[in-house]
């Protein structure tokens, strides 16, 4: 009796604890090797289940989600009433949250508006946009023409539109309005021609934000030169499962998406089955957590090869061309994650060319967006300088792929860094300092060794040299500086003077020789003349392209940029006055930055500062010509000569010659 008690109190307190873990682990057992419960299941076509079903079983990757960019990339503004039609045309979905990450701004109005829509004015090109809200609250644009002074709006407005969707959050937000245009019908949506721009907080026109030259006037078709269709151009890099819903067998276009904005499924696909597969098995889903990829009801990503993963990221980062266009327009692409990209589209090159559409038929109809090489120099091409670069590898097993640089469940919204592969963590991790070229020489490899921490691999191998959202951007081309090459030649950036910008290309390509780096031969004979009386960034910024000059006036505004604060602000003023009003906003800002540097602990300084910033505060690079060159004489007044004051043939010829090197490139 005492020894069956003995047992009894063990068994009672233990007893069903041990049934449970034997039950478990035979649950475990059998789920592990049942080989329906695994297996790749076909999701083509399958129904978005929503980032809100994602929530409960993946918080952590729920919230670093909502925290990007990425989440509200299309966004609906939160009214008290949704329009019925533009309910029906984006179809159902979840309740769309703040403003993205980092709002900074301290004056949110609005779920999803960045803009205050409360009576702003912009006037621009002989038009008044005003922005404000209807009745209930709805933010709502109105454009009316202006009289030939541009005091008072006349006539009736030629846009009056309720804002249905915004689109983007980070650097700009644009506006979308439902309307028909261009034999359309009311069931198009629009993105209007204004944006409002975060950083600034002010509207811009989007005929400011894009590489084109001013138009004229008091020319609508001028003004709304970037009034876009939104069902078939932004849908499709801006949501998830986009369908743009354009046939020959009905009218307009029956527009859906699975989810507004790039969601959990534009990166691992449709979700359905994975969650009829798991709700009602947790012992699934924990096994599934262990060891992702094992799930053939979802994609990971990051189980993927680097080509597959990679595709996922260059099916929005890379602007393409569908294999089948009107099938495209009528049911989306098709593509989910694991797929291979180019069975639904392949990637734009400088010579790629469309057959059956009229203008890219033939020539080079895309080479205005690379440079003379082949390198990207647009965003939204990322992926392709990924494909031309050394680090990738064509069958896709042990190349780089984007994952290895980015993490869309990081901690880091801007850009979305990968812990430890930042600055040269992004390539020490496949190369060893120690091998690299130069590494023995005094000052390391590539002679910056004592300038760490503000030179690193990026800036020499991924410099900015592309242009995208009035920012200059790190190339995605690896590759490395080589400025011997392009002696001789003006159309192209080089690494090393888009840092050293008041050095020429052939004091770049020399010292490269002196540092024992890997060099193509220095010939002296090819540096052009006009190189030995200013930098290679200032005659870029007075002759190149209009991208050149951006990216010029981007370069003499940048940390850590040499050659004298004084010289810098005084060559950048050049940009005020540039034709196109991308480089007048470059050169603005820039020049701004480099006012603020000045030191005020002098007396004389802290006048001329606050000169400066007053003048510029009044600069608007959208303005009337009369008013800015107002501002720009008082500015020169201030600052000094301009680059190439000495030389003012050698400046006129410059500035004559690009006008045969006019672009209009918008996206």
């Amino acid at each position: 009796m005492t020894m069956a008690r003995a047992w009894l109190a063990p068994t009672l307190l233990f007893g069903p604890a041990l049934a449970w873990s034997i039950a478990a682990a035979a649950g475990l057992a059998w789920t592990a090797t049942d080989t329906a419960a695994w297996a790749d299941l076909e999701r083509h076509g399958d129904p978005v289940a929503g980032s809100a079903s994602c929530r409960g079983c993946h918080p952590q990757q729920w919230q670093s989600w909502h925290d990007s960019w990425h989440r509200t990339m299309t966004q609906r503004p939160e009214t008290g009433r949704v329009v019925a039609a533009e309910r029906a045309l984006v179809g159902p979905v979840g309740p769309v949250g703040p403003v993205g990450p980092a709002a900074g701004s301290g004056r949110q109005r609005q779920a999803g508006v960045l803009a205050p829509f409360a009576g702003e004015q912009l006037d621009y090109g002989g038009f008044r946009a005003t922005m404000d809200r209807g009745d209930d609250g709805t933010p709502r644009v109105v454009v009316q023409r202006l009289d030939d002074a541009g005091d008072q709006v006349v006539g009736s407005p030629v846009l009056d539109v309720a804002v249905a969707l915004t689109v983007g959050s980070h650097r700009y937000q644009q506006y979308v309005a439902q309307l028909g245009r261009a034999g359309g019908d009311d069931s198009e949506l629009w993105r209007l021609p204004v944006a409002w721009h975060r950083a600034e907080q002010r509207w811009i026109h989007m005929n400011g934000a894009f590489v084109e030259p001013e138009g004229e006037v008091g020319s609508l078709p001028d003004y709304e030169r970037h009034l876009s269709r939104w069902n078939d151009n932004c849908v499709f890099c801006h949501n998830t499962e986009p369908v743009p819903g354009r046939s020959d067998d009905w009218p307009g276009f029956r527009t859906r998406v699975g989810e507004l904005g790039i969601a959990c499924e534009a990166c691992h696909g449709p979700a359905s089955v994975h969650l009829e597969r798991h709700l009602g098995n947790p012992l699934r889903r924990l096994l599934a957590s262990a060891d992702p990829g094992t799930d053939g009801s979802i994609a990971n990503p990051s189980t993927l090869t680097p080509a597959r993963e990679s595709e996922v990221c260059g099916r929005c980062h890379g602007q393409r061309i569908a294999k089948d266009i009107a099938a495209v327009m009528r049911d989306g692409d098709g593509f989910i994650a694991g797929d291979e990209l180019a069975s639904v589209s392949r990637p734009i090159f400088a010579d790629s060319t469309i057959a059956g559409a009229e203008g890219l038929e033939h020539g080079r109809p895309f080479a205005a967006r690379f440079w003379p090489d082949g390198t990207p120099r647009l965003s939204a091409y990322e992926y392709q300088g990924l494909l031309l670069s050394p680090c990738w590898d064509p069958a896709g097993d042990d190349g780089l792929g984007c994952g290895h640089c980015h993490d869309m469940h990081g901690a880091t919204p801007d850009g979305q860094p990968r812990a430890g592969r930042t600055g040269e963590g992004a390539c020490v991790s496949c190369h060893s300092p120690d091998t690299l070229g130069g590494a023995q020489r005094s000052g390391g490899h590539g002679g910056h060794g004592q300038h760490v921490g503000a030179v690193d691999c990026l800036d020499c191998h991924m410099p900015r040299i592309t242009y995208g959202l009035l920012e200059g951007m790190v190339t995605h081309r690896i590759s490395s500086p080589d400025p011997a090459a392009l002696l001789g030649r003006a159309d192209q950036p080089d690494a090393c003077t888009q840092c050293h910008v008041d050095r020429s290309r052939a004091w770049a390509a020399e010292s490269m020789a002196a540092l024992n780096l890997r060099s193509s031969p220095v010939d002296p004979s090819a540096a052009q003349a006009e190189e030995r009386v200013a930098s290679r960034v200032v005659l870029d910024l007075i002759g190149g392209d209009p991208i050149q000059r951006n990216l010029a006036a981007h370069a003499l505004a940048r940390p850590g940029a040499t050659g004298s604060l004084e010289a810098r602000m005084a060559w950048i003023a050049e940009g005020l006055e540039d034709e196109y009003p991308s480089v007048r906003w470059f050169a603005w800002r820039g020049l701004r930055s480099l006012v603020e540097q000045l030191d005020v602990e002098q007396v004389e300084q802290q006048d001329r500062r606050a000169a400066l910033l007053d003048e510029l505060q009044q600069f608007d690079y959208l303005g009337p010509i009369d008013a800015r060159v107002e501002i720009i004489t008082r500015v020169r007044a201030l600052l000094g000569p301009g680059p190439l004051a000495d030389h003012p043939e050698l400046h006129e010829q410059l500035a004559a010659d690009r006008w045969a090197l006019a672009i209009w490139i918008g996206e």
